[in-house]
């Protein structure tokens, strides 16, 4: 009776992580640390992680204070806050500041 308990609990939890993020866009915080080409940089978000990311041409490129901005202003050093769109393969958005001072 125990077991077949513990086993329905494992997998109930296994199948809601399974659809945890079904639908959800992603927001990523970090640094730029390397531009690949035109549609493609690296980035280490706040948690210490390194991520590609893609852009497409419908990826909107902002400043930190809302005003539009390109992808070639976009600098190694960067801070930059990224929302993937729910397929969680490219970018929406990408907001950036000003590259940092050396």
């Amino acid at each position: 009776m125990k077991k077949r308990i513990a086993l329905s609990v494992l997998l109930l939890l296994a199948s809601t992580t399974a659809f945890a993020h079904a639908g959800h866009v992603h927001t990523y915080m970090g640094t730029v640390t390397m531009l690949h080409s035109s549609t493609q940089f690296m980035m280490k978000t706040t948690d210490g992680k390194d991520l590609t990311i893609d852009t497409t041409p419908k990826t909107s490129w902002l400043h930190a204070d809302g005003h539009t901005a390109t992808m070639s202003e976009l600098a190694v050093g960067s801070r930059v806050v990224v929302k993937m769109n729910i397929d969680g393969k490219t970018a929406a958005s990408v907001k950036m500041s000003a590259p940092e001072k050396k």
